[in-house]
This record gives C-alpha cells, structure tokens and sequence, in this order.
C-alpha cells in the first residue's frame, strides 16, 4: 500500500510548529511507574505512565513493559487501569484533534540523536507523511537515514509522537515497529478513510 491509496501528503519538508499540543520532558528517571491496557477503535494501547505525564504507548502489553522498562529500569511497575484509561482518552482526543488545546506532557529518555530525531516527528501534521531522508535532512544529518530509521523505531510513545507518519521514498507504506497492518489502519485514521 502507497501513501496516495490513503489520500495522505507526501511532503518534502517538516511544519515549522508541532502537530499537538505537548511538552517533551527529557531526563527524567520516575521510580513509580503504572500500565494499563484499553481498547480503542485501532485495537488494544497499552500506556505506561508516572502520575498524569505519559511515559510510554504501544500495542502490545509486555513488549511495551519490555521496551519502556529499557528506559525506566529502576521504575517499580503497577497495574493501574484507571490512569490509563483517563490517559488513554487524552491520547485519542490529541491524535483525533480534540483535545488539540489540552497539553500533555510526554517524558522522552533517550539520546541526543534519539531525541532530535523525535522532536522532528512533531512536526508531521495529521494526514502528511515524509521520508527518513526527508528526517535526516531536517536534522542536520542528511547521510544519516539508517540511523534516522532505528531512532524513528525506538520511539517511546506511537500515535503522538508520529513515526507512524514516516514512510519510505518510494510511498510504501511499511516497516512499523508495530505491524504494517497497523501502520496502515493509524493512518487511514488520519486520512478519513475507515479501515
């Protein structure tokens, strides 16, 4: 599937502002961290959060615990279905463009290049899709698209920081740390296309 059987923008360049409305904490290490999974009209997220500042967002349950436990290794871990059920809520709002105007503040522990990387992503608006090339020149770092793409992989929070929104030169639609499958639902999402 190509970007244009979605009726998604391919562009060339990054907006020059965020897609929504949220602060990117970076460095900071909670020691109490709470999980919880909830269906959604896209399948199952699980978020994993510290009070109301979300820490990660994933599809799958224990890799996501995995994979933020990477981040958070010292973090002791609870099952908290309300949090994330509120939280969950907040992050369709964002990704839906209701709750646009409700911040949400997103801890992001990573590298330097990580980081740069995923602060990119922020400036791909709803229903635009760029390449990792079209990334890596954004960021200084035009030969870099390799790179670029794990850093795009290792993103901690899918749906609002957008690696969903980050396709191959040629249009093709795939390579999504989550499944091509949902790669191509999240976006029909966007596009107004019902998958």
């Amino acid at each position: 599937m190509k970007a244009q059987d979605i009726g998604l923008k391919f562009d060339i360049k990054l907006s020059r502002s965020s897609w929504a409305s949220v602060s990117l904490l970076d460095s900071y290490h909670p020691d109490l961290l709470w999980v919880g999974e909830v269906p959604t009209m896209i399948g199952n997220i699980t978020v994993i959060g510290a009070g109301e500042t979300l820490c990660y967002l994933g599809f799958e349950k224990n890799r996501s615990l995995e994979r933020c436990l990477a981040f958070f290794p010292d973090a002791v871990v609870s099952e908290d279905r309300k949090s994330a059920a509120t939280m969950v809520d907040r992050v369709i709002g964002i990704w839906r463009g209701e709750g646009a105007a409700r911040g949400l503040d997103i801890i992001l522990n990573g590298t330097a290049f990580q980081q740069k990387v995923w602060k990119a992503l922020m400036k791909i608006p709803t229903g635009h899709v760029v390449s990792y090339k079209t990334i890596a020149e954004s960021i200084g770092h035009d030969k870099a698209v390799r790179a670029v793409g794990s850093a795009v992989g290792a993103n901690p929070v899918s749906l609002i920081i957008p690696c969903h929104r980050v396709i191959q030169q040629s249009g093709k639609v795939e390579n999504y740390g989550w499944g091509d499958a949902m790669k191509q639902k999240i976006l029909m999402g966007e596009s107004g296309v019902s998958a």
